[in-house]
């Protein structure tokens, strides 16, 4: 068993648009929400190579549930602590 440790646990957001105009309006083709933080992408890592993990960090409010949620979809066991203000977003625009 391993266990990863991410303190600072966040939701990955990633909007993608087929292009940016840097002088006009950007519409959001794609929407993409993540559980990430180092210890969550190591653990997804391991986890994909077969090897048995334990995600552990601080999670709370709407953000935490949907980072739980994420992480349970994904397969990843966990032991989170809940905290009492909401946990970090991250925010992330890509074109092809």
């Amino acid at each position: 068993m391993i266990l990863t440790v991410t303190l600072n646990l966040a939701l990955d957001v990633t909007y993608e648009v087929p292009h940016v105009d840097w002088n006009g309006v950007n519409r959001v083709a794609v929407v993409h929400r993540r559980a990430g933080g180092k210890g969550v992408n190591v653990a997804r890592v391991l986890a994909a190579l077969g090897r048995d993990v334990l995600v552990t960090g601080l999670a709370g409010g709407p953000t935490g549930d949907a980072i739980a949620n994420d992480l349970r979809a994904a397969h990843l066991p966990t032991a989170l602590t809940p905290i009492t203000t909401d946990s970090r977003t991250t925010l992330t625009i890509t074109e092809p």
